[in-house]
C-alpha cells in the first residue's frame, strides 16, 4: 500500500519535472479502473471512454496543482465522479437511462440459453441500479464494486463516514426494492 502511494507520487513528480513518462505511467496504471468506474456510474460504454479521456485531460492540465493532501487515486476518483456526474447532468438522465452495464457477456460457457439468462439478469440489475440516485449509487459502487473503505469513499465524495454508510444503506434499500418488483423475472 505504501509503495503504491510512493509510486504515484514518483510519477506525479516525474511529470511535473517535465518527463511525460510519469503521466503515461499514471494513465496505464489507472485507465481500466476509471473506465470501470465511469461505466458503473453512467451505464454508457462508449461514453465512459470519453469520460475517462476527459478525466485524464483534466489531470494533465491540473497535475501541478495536486497538493498531496490525499492519495493520488482518491483525487483521481473524485475527478471521475464529478466528470461522470457532469456527463449525466448534460444528458439529463438521472432518473432513467438506457443501455446495459454489460454490452456482451464475456463468458466461456457455450450454452446460448445460459448466456441469454445471464444477459437478462444483468439488464435487470442495470435497470434497478439506474433507479438509485447518483449520490447513493456512487457510494455503493465505490464500496461493493471498487472495494474502497468507508474512509476512502468519504474522502472521494467529500462527506462524513456516517454519510457514506447512510448512502450505501439507502442505495441497497432502493436496489432491493427495485429488484423485488421484478423477482419473477429473475430465473
Amino acid at each position: 500500500m505504501k509503495s503504491e502511494i510512493n509510486e504515484d507520487i514518483f510519477y506525479v513528480q516525474q511529470f511535473i519535472g517535465g518527463e511525460e513518462q510519469g503521466f503515461k505511467m499514471l494513465v496505464n496504471k489507472y485507465q481500466n479502473n476509471l473506465l470501470n468506474l465511469a461505466y458503473s456510474l453512467t451505464g454508457y460504454c462508449h461514453e465512459s471512454e470519453d469520460i475517462v479521456q476527459e478525466v485524464f485531460f483534466k489531470v494533465y492540465r491540473n497535475l501541478k496543482f495536486f497538493k498531496q493532501r490525499c492519495r493520488f487515486s482518491t483525487w483521481l476518483y473524485r475527478i471521475t465522479v464529478n466528470t461522470s456526474y457532469d456527463f449525466l447532468r448534460r444528458k439529463r438522465i438521472f432518473k432513467s437511462r438506457e443501455g446495459s452495464l454489460v454490452d456482451e457477456i464475456a463468458d466461456n460457457r457455450n450454452n446460448p440459453r445460459e448466456k441469454l439468462l445471464e444477459k437478462q439478469r444483468e439488464d435487470l440489475l442495470n435497470r434497478a441500479l439506474s433507479k438509485v440516485p447518483f449520490k447513493y449509487r456512487a457510494a455503493l459502487i465505490f464500496k461493493d464494486i471498487e472495494g474502497l473503505s468507508y474512509v476512502r469513499i468519504a474522502r472521494v465524495l467529500h462527506c462524513r463516514i456516517g454519510t457514506v454508510e447512510s448512502r450505501i444503506y439507502r442505495a441497497r434499500q432502493i436496489l432491493k426494492k427495485e429488484l423485488l418488483k421484478h423477482k419473477e423475472d429473475i430465473i
